[in-house]
């Protein structure tokens, strides 16, 4: 059957070609027994022509071999049997012998042909299998849809050479897009046949009974969820129909990496609604924690200002001080919440800086301990900080912020008179910090949700406080981690919470730092 367009296959035209050589062979076994027919018997000739028909049945099809049988009795009546030169036989006892030669040739035929088909197919497996194997190696050490499109079309040339692309449907509306073509009627046709294997699920175009005029090959992409798209490939010669073989391999690379793109979508699909969970879930926090969190201070402002403004007679001193102090302290407290909240956004979007310098880590402490001193008030603090401890690389407003959301959440969740004790040490290759209190600890089970956004402890004690953004320890996090160290929360078996951070001694050179630095060091 020839192709819609009525073009007649090359290949079974050269097909044809094989019956002249099953002739040759023929008449060249023949030409030999003449040659041998004084010396030998009548059935040693006819095995010499049953050879021959071995032979081409080993180098050709079917077909031709059974061309090569009928050929090989014709030749054998009309040259070796009496009367010579004439197909008629005298001696009827020739005519078991020639059924005999026709039955022994029919059944090598159908043997070595069978025996040649399954060497075929052998060879076609092993094939397949290698290119599969290709494959599939390949698109496992990619990702991303579009890498792994661009791999199946990179080995889908290697089957046909041509030009090979995948096309997959607009998200928005579910159509394909249109595919690429050198000629506007060729490329009409090309359009027909890809829109009618997406819908049908069936191999179209070139070397094919459906859109065959179209001059490519169109492979849907069929996976268990449905259709994802088609693989479009291009030949170099379309006028050299496509093999069986060479058909088979490439719907089996379409049909294997359709699988494959269907994880990848699915796992796109995951992480993307995951993300926008992740997003709504953090949406939420921060609405809530800015409704509850930035409502209390800026109530006890509008409090405390509107008394100040309806106080007409100006009221006593300490009064009017107590409501000035309560605005100032709950305007810090605002100012630290936004503070955390911008600190976190850098912390997430990796806009996090850290300009490493060689310091005291003393330094930042005491600015920390200052700015704290009023919160501190009722906490007596300790600092163990041994005098040869070495310069540390850092950022020293990073590590400002991190003693001060550390002190925080020690006088926050501890009693009043509670003492808070700072140590440093040098270890291997690092300086090691703890903040460390005596209050309530850290309930079992959360060394690692504490350090998580908006996470506050479910402790039921009286000194867990309402309040608090839930991003001190985030910060702190990402703050120690751009540093290069980690932080943890470490249990010492005692009362209460000790936290311990590390910060790597690598950095730039001693040589650039200041000299009031190195001044100060000493």
């Amino acid at each position: 059957m020839t192709p819609d367009n009525g073009k007649p296959p090359k290949r079974r035209q050269l097909a044809g070609m094989d019956y002249v050589p099953a002739f040759g062979i023929i008449a060249l076994a023949t030409a030999l027994g003449l040659l041998l027919r004084p010396e030998l018997q009548t059935t040693d000739l006819a095995m010499l022509l049953l050879l021959a028909v071995v032979v081409v049945a080993y180098r050709h099809r079917r077909g031709p071999a059974v061309f090569a049988s009928l050929l090989s009795i014709a030749a054998f009546d009309f040259w070796f049997v009496p009367p010579y030169h004439t197909l008629f036989v005298h001696d009827t006892a020739y005519l078991l012998t020639f059924g005999v030669m026709l039955a022994v040739a029919l059944v090598m035929t159908q043997l070595t042909a069978r025996i040649r088909e399954q060497v075929e197919d052998a060879c076609e497996r092993e094939r397949q299998t290698a290119e599969l194997f290709a494959l599939s190696r390949e698109l496992a050490g990619t990702s991303g849809l579009t890498s792994q499109t661009a791999v199946l079309a990179r080995h889908a040339v290697q089957v046909v050479p041509g030009n090979a692309t995948v096309l997959l449907p607009d998200p928005s509306n579910g159509r394909l897009p249109h595919p690429r073509s050198h000629d506007e009627t060729d490329g009409v046709a090309l359009r027909v046949a890809a829109d009618w294997a997406f819908q049908h699920g069936e191999s179209t175009g070139w070397s094919t009974h459906q859109c065959a005029e179209a001059e490519a090959l169109v492979i849907p992409l069929n996976s268990s969820t449905g259709i994802l798209g088609v693989l479009v490939l291009t030949p170099d010669s379309p006028d050299q129909p496509l093999t069986a073989a060479d058909r088979r391999i490439l719907e089996a690379l379409a049909g294997h990496a359709a699988l494959v793109f269907e994880r990848t979508m699915l796992a796109e699909g995951h992480d993307q609604a995951r993300v926008e969970v992740e997003s709504e879930r953090l949406r939420t926090a921060l609405l809530s924690s800015l409704s509850h969190d930035l409502r209390t201070p800026l109530g006890s402002i509008e409090g405390a200002a509107s008394s100040l403004l309806e106080d007409s007679s100006g009221g006593p001193g300490m009064i009017q001080r107590e409501m000035a102090e309560t605005i100032l302290e709950e305007s810090r407290r605002m100012n630290r919440l936004v503070t955390n909240l911008l600190d976190m956004v850098r912390v997430e979007t990796g806009a996090l800086a850290v300009q490493k310098a060689w310091q005291p880590l003393e330094e930042a402490l005491g600015v920390a301990l200052l700015r704290l001193e009023e919160r501190l008030s009722n906490h007596p603090v300790q600092t163990r900080l041994p005098a040869d401890l070495p310069l540390v690389p850092i950022d020293e407003l990073l590590i400002e912020q991190v003693f001060i959301n550390l002190l925080e959440n020690a006088a926050k969740h501890t009693a009043p008179g509670t003492p808070i004790t700072i140590s440093a040490w040098a270890g291997d290759g690092a300086v090691e910090v703890e903040v460390a209190d005596k209050g309530g600890g850290i309930p079992s089970g959360e060394e690692e949700m504490i350090f998580r956004k908006f996470h506050r402890t479910a402790r039921t004690d009286w000194l867990s406080p309402a309040g608090g953004s839930g991003l001190g320890l985030t910060i702190c996090r990402g703050i120690i981690t751009a540093h290069g160290g980690r932080i943890w929360l470490h249990r010492h078996g005692g009362p209460g919470a000790a936290f311990r951070f590390s910060l790597p001694l690598e950095g730039p050179p001693l040589t650039t730092l200041p000299e009031q630095v190195l001044e100060g060091a000493h």
